[in-house]
Parts: structure tokens; C-alpha cells; sequence
């Protein structure tokens, strides 16, 4: 039995090792509505990623603007011209909730849980559960919803519940050691805010307690965005990126997104600026 146990794992990591190579976009914090201008600038940013031939693009959350004051019918609008402008891209795409995709959280909305569109309600019976996992070309991906809503309280905070926690825990204990992982939530592990005040934490609740539990695995990239800041962080060889914004009013300096390349059992990132992408691209 252990014979056979050993025999499969090398052959796992075999196949890791040997994997294809690919590349995604990180698209956080798009603030997607029916306005012309931001209409504009997605196009505009579509067609960017559409030059790169990225194999998927992964968002950060925040692709719409907002669901959370609003009731299930607004709501609906905004999904429903989110779809029609993901249809620009030619690759497909992988969804990470973020706090403007919870449904009529605030008081502003006129509605509250016992409402069928309240909260996650809406995004997971249109797309996807909020939190999941998904393996591309030997690469394990854990996408999180780092929301927390306060229901007293008519608001959210950045927060992973025990039903996560316990799912986390099951998906790793059936992941070889071996395999590269990369974790994608809306809401900061780290928070670039640190940098430049020291009012904010440089550290979340959830690092801690999240990514202890990837400990003993090969953890690569940890996705984030929500600040709206672009940051590039490394210790002791994991990557935790934040993503900026493409939103139209993002300042220049955090105005773009993450065009990431996968070699083997390695990868390497850029962050491309909008306001110079066009630059970056010709040939």
C-alpha cells in the first residue's frame, strides 16, 4: 500500500513539474455600471487583455458598482450589464466575490436576509458559490469571499467564516505538498495602507489564520484588492499582490491590473498601467 502511495505521488509531481505553461489577468475593482464613460473605459480595457492571449482572467472583486444599496431588481441591471461587457473577452473568466456583489446590505436598500436576493444570495445563483477552487495546468487556485456581513449593524466588514475555514482545511488535506497554489480574495491580507499610515494594520485577522493553514503547501500568489492600491510584496517566496483598480477615477500610479505568467513550478508578474498600456503593447 505505501509502495503504491509513493509511486502515485511521484507520479503527481511528475506531471506537476511537466505541466503547460500559461498566463491570467488579475482584473480587481472594475466598479462596472451603466455609464458611458466607464463603458468606454472597459472596452478599452478589454481589448487590452484580449492583445496579452491571457489563458483566463481571474477578478478581484468590486466588478460591479454597487448591489449593496440597492434591492434585487437594481441589482439585476448591473449583473446583467457586467455579462454583456464580459462578453468582450476572449478567454474565459473566473469570479472573485467581492462587498459591491452583496445584495441590499445596506439600509439604503429597503431590504433585508429574509428577502430570496439578499446578500450572496444573488451572485451565487447567477454565477458561481462565493468561495471555491478550481485546477488550471497544475496549478491549484482557492478563490475567497473575505466579506463578513453585519446584519444589526446594515453594513460588512472584512471577515472568513468557519464554514470556509473547515472547506479550506478538507481541500488541502486532499492537495500534494507539492502542487502551487494561489489564493485569490477581495478584501487585503496585507494592507498596502501600511506603507504610507500607520493608522491601518499591516496585517489582517485573516493572514493569520488563513494562511497558517498553508503552511506546510507551496504556496506562490496571494491575490487581493479592494484599496484600490497596487503593491508587490515578497517573503519567503510567496508573491502577495494587490491588484490596483481599473476603475476610471483610480489615480495613474494604481490605475491597471496584473498580467501574470506561469513556467513550470514558478511564475512571474507585471502590473500593467492603463495609462501606459497601449505604449506597452506595441510591438
Amino acid at each position: 500500500m505505501k509502495r503504491n502511495l509513493l509511486i502515485t505521488s511521484l507520479l503527481f509531481r511528475a506531471l506537476i513539474l511537466s505541466a503547460q505553461n500559461f498566463s491570467f489577468v488579475y482584473l480587481p475593482d472594475i466598479h462596472l455600471r451603466p455609464d458611458s464613460m466607464v463603458s468606454s473605459g472597459f472596452d478599452r480595457i478589454a481589448s487590452i487583455v484580449n492583445k496579452l492571449h491571457p489563458d483566463f482572467v481571474l477578478t478581484g472583486g468590486d466588478m460591479i458598482y454597487t448591489a449593496k444599496t440597492v434591492n434585487g431588481k437594481k441589482a439585476a441591471v448591473l449583473f446583467d450589464f457586467m455579462d454583456m461587457k464580459f462578453e468582450k473577452f476572449r478567454m474565459p473568466v473566473y469570479l472573485t466575490m467581492g462587498n459591491h456583489e452583496n445584495v441590499g446590505i445596506t439600509k439604503e436598500s429597503g431590504i433585508d436576509k429574509t428577502d430570496p436576493d439578499w446578500g450572496k444570495q444573488m451572485f451565487e445563483k447567477r454565477y458561481n458559490k462565493r468561495y471555491y477552487s478550481f485546477v488550471y495546468s497544475g496549478w491549484k487556485f482557492f478563490v475567497l469571499d473575505g466579506i463578513k456581513i453585519r446584519e444589526e449593524e446594515k453594513d460588512y466588514t472584512q471577515g472568513i467564516d468557519t464554514e470556509q475555514i473547515d472547506w479550506m482545511r478538507r481541500e488541502l488535506e486532499s492537495t500534494d505538498t507539492i502542487m502551487p497554489l494561489v489564493i485569490s480574495m477581495h478584501t487585503p491580507f496585507i494592507n498596502p495602507h501600511y506603507v504610507i499610515s500607520t493608522v491601518s494594520g499591516p496585517v489582517s485577522p485573516i493572514c493569520d489564520s488563513v494562511l497558517k493553514m498553508f503552511t506546510r503547501y507551496n504556496l506562490k500568489l496571494v491575490l487581493e484588492g479592494h484599496t484600490h492600491l497596487y503593491m508587490d510584496l515578497s517573503f519567503e517566496d510567496i508573491s502577495y499582490l494587490s491588484g490596483g483598480s481599473s476603475e476610471v477615477s483610480t489615480d495613474s500610479e494604481h490605475h491597471g491590473f496584473y498580467y501574470i505568467k506561469v513556467k513550470k513550478g514558478d511564475q512571474n508578474h507585471e502590473f500593467i498601467k492603463l495609462d501606459n498600456a497601449n505604449h506597452r503593447l506595441k510591438p
